[in-house]
């Protein structure tokens, strides 16, 4: 199995590091190049399947390496008649750790990791003329787009599409396009991109509005803007939805209007995106995104849906009716698409096994410290060692291991930040005999649970740690009623509905709910599937007792253990039901695992049995972190 040769920017780094190091170092390279090549080429296939991953390491490598299978089969894609789509809802300039929105940092390392595996960007035009002629697509190609129009997306991801000469769509609200002083792009912003040749216009649709809204109790929200959205949708769960897929309902989903009414009401809304975009870059954009995606068809009720179908093909030449699988085939046709969003908390990794799963193609993932990762055997999905973290990945439906190679202790002291999703299981497993079983310290579903060769010692859900439950169901419900009336007084135009919500609010005001030493049932909360967390935790191996602290509290303590095995290991598994709660109707069969500054020491010593800390701590030590940083950039390379 022949290794992908470096990319062009890869050699280009190459010479330059050449024309600084000099030649002493450049003998020091050369022996060691050829050594790596002598040595891949000499090692027999099954030795060869225990290996090291290159610093972007090819799917077809690991495919043989560790094994991954993936949840269905596809032909490989070689003859032009598919292509995948890849959105993004967003970016912003930092990494905020519950957002939905996806880091300028976290989107251009996915874009390079595109880039290095061979995807070509393509233009609406590409599409119809591949749907309505049959002309073919480039091997690879793949369709960029960036939703919710937020006006500063424009600027935060031009820069990467410039890098790698790729072409994206800018989709957008057309009701936003007059709004000043929101967060989304106006019409002066959207002109601008007629010029640009990294741009292209698409839309959202007319308004981002919500109706026939009822909160996780039930109670009923009615039809709400979007400012009044975000200050409530804590309170929701997926019973809400979008303006153009239902009927309007009240609070007994009782239709309030009648099916030419509805007709009426659907029809105005493309009408409207028709004459906004025509005022503001002089035609119609050709690609549409309907909101919210993963219905019957194109909507709700199946009278909309039909209402909607009519809307969508008369004004628009291709529409995005699915997300959450990337690929689309030319039997689905220019108005069923299909894309994959990007979301806050994807690793580039799990990005890119979300692709490979869908298409078969052979992706190229991220390894990162090349000489981090020499000292790890992974087996079942794929690590990145970026920084102060360890990501492991897992397959689709799967479980990941990774294993300490020189690691040989019993007794240990050791410190870490588990900073991957909720749902789902992370772990870190000690004492670990060769199948991986040992004393084992999992966050696992929202639960801190620890066992001992598999057997489950003790476990204590995360919010009861935290101190809750912290309120009754019925303060729960009451405070997102006050919530609402609060959002409607504050944002809404319509002033007989500000009206009422005043007189609702003074009602409200007068009531008590019971808080639960009064006798309230405990609210517990649902996690969502994208939910992420951060935890550090002390895990102290002594003997035969563990003690495991949660930040500075002790959880468990002296617990008796019996594993004798010496070695060191770090798990991920995704959370089994894949169809768990999410308000974007959305499944996610892949996970990260985040393992941040893991240190482990022997106990009462300051020794170091294994550490792994940020690269930027490194180099503040002068010459000495210098020459670190030319050594590893010279290793990513080969």
């Amino acid at each position: 199995m022949s290794r992908k040769r470096p990319d062009p920017e890869a050699r280009v780094l190459r010479h330059n590091i050449w024309k600084v190091i000099r030649t002493i170092l450049q003998l020091v390279i050369i022996v060691v190049v050829v050594h790596r090549v002598v040595t891949v080429a000499l090692t027999p296939l099954d030795e060869a399947k225990q290996g090291h991953p290159t610093a972007m390491t090819s799917s077809a490598d690991l495919a043989w390496m560790n094994g991954l299978a993936r949840s269905v089969e596809f032909p490989k894609r070689t003859d032009g008649s598919t292509f995948i789509a890849i959105s993004y809802n967003g970016l912003m300039p930092g990494e905020k750790l519950h957002s939905s929105i996806v880091s300028v940092s976290s989107y251009e390392e996915q874009l390079k990791a595109l880039h290095n595996s061979g995807y070509v960007t393509i233009s609406q035009q590409d599409v119809l003329n591949f749907y309505n002629a049959g002309v073919p697509l480039p091997n690879k190609a793949m369709l960029l787009i960036f939703e919710d129009g937020i006006y500063e997306t424009i600027e935060l991801a031009e820069p990467a599409l410039r890098e790698f000469n790729y072409l994206a769509t800018e989709c957008s609200f057309a009701e936003m396009l007059k709004t000043e002083g929101h967060r989304y792009m106006t019409m002066e912003e959207i002109r601008k991109l007629n010029n640009n040749t990294y741009w292209e216009n698409g839309s959202n649709g007319f308004r981002l509005k919500y109706i026939n809204v009822f909160d996780r109790w039930a109670n009923y929200y009615g039809h709400i803007e979007t400012d009044e959205y975000q200050e409530i949708h804590k309170y929701l769960r997926r019973d809400y939805n979008h303006y153009l897929m239902d009927f309007l309902r009240d609070e007994n989903r009782v239709r309030q209007e009648s099916e030419d009414e509805m007709k009426e009401r659907i029809r105005k809304d493309y009408d409207l995106m028709e004459s906004y975009y025509r005022e503001a870059v002089g035609y119609v954009p050709t690609l549409y995104v309907l909101m919210h995606s993963n219905t019957r068809a194109y909507g709700n009720d199946p009278l909309v849906s039909l209402e909607n179908e009519e809307n969508i093909k008369r004004v628009f030449g291709l529409n995005f009716n699915r997300q959450g699988t990337c690929i689309n085939e030319r039997e689905s046709g220019p108005y069923d698409l299909s894309r994959l969003q990007s979301r806050s908390y994807f690793s580039t990794n799990h990005l890119m096994m979300r692709i490979w799963d869908d298409t078969a193609d052979d992706v190229t993932f991220v390894v990162g410290d090349q000489k981090e990762a020499d000292g790890w055997r992974i087996n079942g999905g794929v690590a990145e060692f970026k920084d102060d973290r360890l990501i492991l990945t897992t397959c689709p439906y799967g479980e990941a291991v990774m294993r300490r190679k020189d690691f040989s202790a019993q007794d240990v002291d050791m410190t870490v930040t588990m900073e991957g999703n909720v749902m789902g299981c992370q772990s870190v497993v000690l004492r670990a005999d060769e199948e991986g079983r040992g004393v084992e310290v999992a966050l696992e579903n929202g639960v801190l649970i620890v066992r001992d060769q598999g057997r489950v010692l003790e476990s204590k859900s995360l919010l009861e740690i935290d101190g809750g439950p912290f309120v009754s169901e019925e303060e729960e419900q009451l405070e997102g009623l006050i919530a609402l009336q609060n959002a409607i007084i504050k944002w809404d135009k319509d002033q007989v509905k500000v009206e009422k919500a005043r007189a609702r609010l003074d009602e409200l005001m007068t009531k008590r709910a019971p808080s639960i030493p009064e006798g309230g049932t405990p609210y517990i909360p649902e996690h969502e599937l994208s939910e992420r967390d951060s935890r550090t935790l002390n895990i102290l191996l002594q003997g035969g007792e563990l003690t495991v602290t949660l930040g500075d509290a002790v959880i468990f303590e002296k617990l008796r253990v019996s594993s004798t095995g010496s070695g060191l290991e770090f798990h991920a598994g995704v959370w089994k039901e894949t169809e768990r709660y999410s308000q974007t109707n959305l499944a996610d069969d892949v996970y990260d695992a985040v393992f941040i500054r893991p240190r482990i020491r022997v106990p009462g010593e300051e020794k170091e049995l294994y550490s792994y800390t940020s690269f930027l701590d490194e180099t503040r030590s002068g010459a000495q972190g210098l020459f670190g940083k030319v050594v590893r950039s010279v290793e990513k390379i080969f």
